[in-house]
């Protein structure tokens, strides 16, 4: 069994396949809006991972001897879960890191008004967030 051919396409297989889709989807998609509405663009940019699987086993079908298979098999394996952790890991680098609270409303507003109640219950701003400044 060639484990070095194995393992070196199935690295290149997952660094081209998710590193293209990761590059197109933080160039061309800067908001992430687009990307939770599904369309041609969207799923377009998810063929880019499977086809370089694809080649990379169809490589390493045509260049061994024996096992022809089963070390098919084993490329498309391990580059889908490099892909995989390829993406958890830019997702991981690329995500905010302080939330982003919203603005009260003018109806929050309206019913603290109405209502007379405290407007610490609408809003973070009036109440500080205690749970943050834990120094």
């Amino acid at each position: 069994m060639r484990l070095k051919l194995v393992l070196i396409s199935a690295v290149i297989a997952a660094v081209v396949g998710a590193g293209s889709a990761i590059a197109i989807i933080l160039s061309v998609f800067s908001s992430l809006r687009p990307i939770t509405t599904p369309g041609l663009l969207v799923l377009s940019t998810y063929l880019l991972p499977i086809l370089a699987t694809l080649l990379a086993s169809i490589f390493v079908y045509r260049h061994t001897a024996r096992r022809r298979r089963i070390q098919a098999v084993l490329t498309a394996i391990i580059t889908l879960v490099l892909t995989i952790m390829l993406f958890l890991l830019a997702s991981i680098l690329t995500a905010r890191r302080q939330p982003v609270h919203p603005l009260p409303s003018p109806v929050a507003k309206s019913l603290t008004k109405a209502l007379g109640v405290s407007p610490g219950i609408f809003s973070e701003s009036i109440q500080p967030n205690l749970w943050l400044d834990r120094s």
